[in-house]
C-alpha cells in the first residue's frame, strides 16, 4: 500500500526557513534549512506534499511574498498556525492569546506530546524562551530575555567604547578584554536567567528546543533536549484542524 503523500511544514525564523516532511504518523525524512524562499522552492519542489502549515515570526509581508512563491511550486491547501486560547489539552494565559509567538505556543504543544507533569519548555534561539505548563495543561505564564548575541548588539548600538562586531566561542569564564568580558557576560546572564527559573520551579520537568539548544547543554544546562519541539507541536496543530476539519 502506498504511504500516504505527506504535507510540508515550515517554521519560519528570524534568520532561516525550517522544514519538514510529516503526515498523521509523526514527523518524516528528509528535512533542512533555507536561507531564503527562493532556495526553499528549489529545494522542495521535488518533493511529494499536498498541503502546507507554516508557523512564522517573520512578519505579514514575509509571510506573504514566501507563500506566493511556494504557490508557484504547487498549488495546495496552506495552514498558517496562530497561537489560541486553547488547542489539544494546552489553555493559554493570555487574555490576548493572539498576541503570543506561534513558536511558543507550538513549542509547548509538541513538548505535551512527549512528556507528562508540569514542564518547563525553553526555546533557545535568537531570543530565549521559558514557558511553564502545568500538568493539567494550563500555561502557568513565561519569559523572554535577548539570546548573547542580542545582548551585544544592544551594548554596541547603545554605548559610546564598547564596540563588539561578534560573539567569540561561547564560554562562561571571565574575560581579559572588552571582547571576551562582552562574550562571556552574554553567556553568563543566558544561562544564570534559566537556570534561575529552573531552581524555582524544581517541579518542573526542563525540554529544550532551538538552535542554541546544544551550547546551553554544553554549559552545563540540565535539561531534556527535544530539537524538533515546533515542527512537532506544528505537525499535532495541522492534525487537529484537520480533524476539525473532517468531522
Amino acid at each position: 500500500m502506498k504511504a500516504p503523500t505527506p504535507w510540508l511544514l515550515l517554521d519560519v525564523g528570524n534568520t532561516a526557513i525550517k522544514w519538514r516532511l510529516a503526515d498523521a504518523d509523526g514527523l518524516r525524512d528528509p528535512s533542512g534549512v533555507a536561507a531564503t524562499g527562493a532556495s526553499l522552492c528549489e529545494t522542495v519542489k521535488t518533493r511529494e506534499w499536498n498541503a502546507v502549515a507554516l508557523s512564522s515570526v517573520a512578519g505579514e509581508v514575509a509571510d506573504t511574498a514566501l507563500l506566493t512563491a511556494l504557490k508557484t511550486v504547487r498549488s495546495v491547501p496552506v495552514w498558517q498556525a496562530r497561537a489560541e486560547s486553547s488547542c489539544l489539552g494546552l489553555v493559554s494565559c493570555y487574555a490576548q492569546p493572539a498576541r503570543m509567538g506561534v513558536d511558543r505556543w507550538l513549542a509547548m504543544l509538541g513538548a505535551r506530546h512527549a512528556s507528562a507533569g508540569p514542564l518547563c519548555v525553553i526555546d533557545a534561539g535568537t531570543a530565549i524562551t521559558l514557558d511553564l505548563v502545568a500538568a493539567q495543561g494550563r500555561h502557568e505564564g513565561g519569559y523572554i530575555l535577548p539570546g548573547a548575541d542580542l545582548m551585544r548588539r544592544a551594548l554596541t548600538a547603545d554605548t559610546g567604547r564598547i564596540q563588539v562586531d561578534a560573539l567569540d566561542t561561547p564560554t562562561l569564564s571571565p574575560g581579559s578584554d572588552t571582547q571576551t568580558c562582552v562574550n562571556a557576560g552574554g553567556w553568563r546572564a543566558v544561562i544564570g536567567a534559566v537556570q534561575s527559573v529552573l531552581a524555582d520551579y524544581p517541579e518542573h520537568r526542563a525540554l529544550l528546543t532551538g538552535g542554541l539548544a546544544p551550547v546551553l547543554l554544553e554549559m552545563g544546562l540540565s535539561a531534556t533536549h527535544h530539537p524538533h519541539l515546533v515542527m512537532e507541536g506544528l505537525r499535532l496543530w495541522l492534525l487537529q484542524k484537520l480533524d476539525d476539519q473532517g468531522s
